[in-house]
């Protein structure tokens, strides 16, 4: 193989793997953008007297965002911790199997 074909086989490579990172990046930042329509829903609804519908509407964009792209990852479990605070998630932990001997 010569060096100029080695030299574009790595450069495609970095390119594919640069082009999948991107891709996972907006994936992630339009599922955090729904959870921020989420919050300024529910903020709407609860302090200013808004409908339910919008709030209706973004669970459903999650849902679908969640099922074209799997478990909405936002660090759920960090932002989980922030917003609810430790003693609402530990009542609310699934406790871990039990390891196999």
């Amino acid at each position: 193989m010569s060096f100029i074909q080695k030299a574009l086989e790595v450069s495609e490579k970095a390119f594919e793997e640069t082009e999948h990172t991107i891709e996972e990046w907006n994936t992630h930042r339009h599922g955090a953008k729904l959870f921020l329509k989420l919050g300024v829903a529910v903020y709407a609804e609860q302090r200013l007297g808004g409908s339910h519908g919008p709030v209706e509407r973004i669970l459903g964009a999650l849902d679908g965002h969640a099922a074209e792209h799997g478990e909405v990852d936002l660090d759920h479990l960090h932002a989980a911790h922030e917003v609810l605070g430790d003693e609402f998630i530990k009542e609310h932990e699934v406790a871990a199997a039990p390891a196999e001997s």
